[in-house]
This record gives C-alpha cells, sequence and structure tokens, in this order.
C-alpha cells in the first residue's frame, strides 16, 4: 500500500492517506491474517518528505503501545462475533476498536466462563462488562458460549484505534482458546 497514491517520489501527488487511515489498514490487516508493506518513497535527495515523516511518527507512537495487538499474531473473532477487526495470541483475543465505541460494544460467541480479565492494552485499565448467555446453555453447559458486553470510559479511547484485550483460562492446558 502506498501513503499516498504514488509507488514513486511525486512532488505532484498530495494525497496522502491519514495516520488513522494507515492504522486502521493496519489492523484490519493483521485481524486478516495478513502482513502490510507500505511503500516509503524518498525524494531524489534522499530524503523522506515531511508529510510521510509525520504519518510513521503517528505510526511509530501507536504500534509503542499497540504493538502486542499486532505482531505474530493471527485472526481473531468471526466477522458475527465483533463487528471490528480482532486478532489473537493463546488465550488472548485483541480487539481493534476503529470507530467510538457510544458507551459499551458486545462480543458474542465466547467462552464467557472462561474470561479471566478484559482490559485497554494501552495502559492495563481493567473494563467493566457483563456476561449473558441461554439459561438452558448455564445449566446444562460447563463451559458456554455467550457474549459480554464491555464497557470502555471516554478517557481510555485512542484517537486513532483502541485496542481491548480479552484473557480466557484455557479449556484445559493443552489448548488456546
Amino acid at each position: 500500500m502506498t501513503i499516498n497514491e504514488s509507488w514513486g517520489y511525486n512532488p505532484a501527488d498530495t494525497h496522502f492517506k491519514t495516520a488513522r487511515q494507515l492504522i486502521h489498514a493496519l489492523c484490519e490487516v493483521a485481524g486478516k491474517g495478513g502482513n502490510l508493506l507500505l511503500n516509503i518513497s524518498p525524494m531524489g535527495d534522499g530524503t523522506i518528505q515531511p508529510e510521510l515523516v509525520q504519518r510513521l511518527a503517528v505510526l511509530e507512537t501507536w504500534m509503542a503501545k499497540h504493538s502486542e495487538s499486532i505482531l505474530e499474531t493471527q485472526p481473531g473473532l468471526e466477522p458475527w462475533q465483533f463487528y471490528g477487526t480482532s486478532t489473537r495470541k493463546e488465550n488472548r483475543v485483541y480487539l481493534h476498536l476503529l470507530l467510538k465505541p457510544y458507551d459499551t460494544f458486545t462480543v458474542r460467541g465466547v467462552p464467557i466462563k472462561r474470561v479471566k480479565s478484559v482490559q485497554v492494552l494501552a495502559n492495563a485499565t481493567e473494563l467493566d462488562y457483563t456476561k449473558r448467555c441461554a439459561i438452558i446453555d448455564t445449566l446444562l453447559n460447563p463451559d458456554p458460549l455467550g457474549e459480554l458486553t464491555i464497557t470502555v470510559p471516554e478517557s481510555d479511547l485512542d484517537p486513532y484505534a483502541t485496542v481491548i484485550t480479552i484473557d480466557f483460562t484455557p479449556e484445559n492446558t493443552d489448548e488456546a482458546i
């Protein structure tokens, strides 16, 4: 992907993607199991345009807090489970909130009895959440799937993309979520 519309330096091409667009693309590619190759074209003297440096600096700052949710991950939840991108490592799921949540958001089809914690990745703030599933499942199934409704305070929202972690206890010691 290019930061603007050209694969090489083009002084007439000023259609730069915003830092938010670049971060969202990174999250979406990681959520599908891919790697983002971002093209940076130096000017004739070998320097990088200030517009590119500025966007890369924002990306660097965001990655300093959130790289765990991108690097060496695999695709996370299915689209019906969470309306956004997600990744995972072992028993931790990373939810990438690319749009501002309004008070709460919901994650479906997760083993609700095995939820250990729900946190903001950037600052480890514990978040409030509620669990819900069918009553019959709670009575008959020792490991029922249900939904989590998670509250994210406005003060914990990242201006580019907030990352929420859900940690699960393993079903047994040999398996991951």
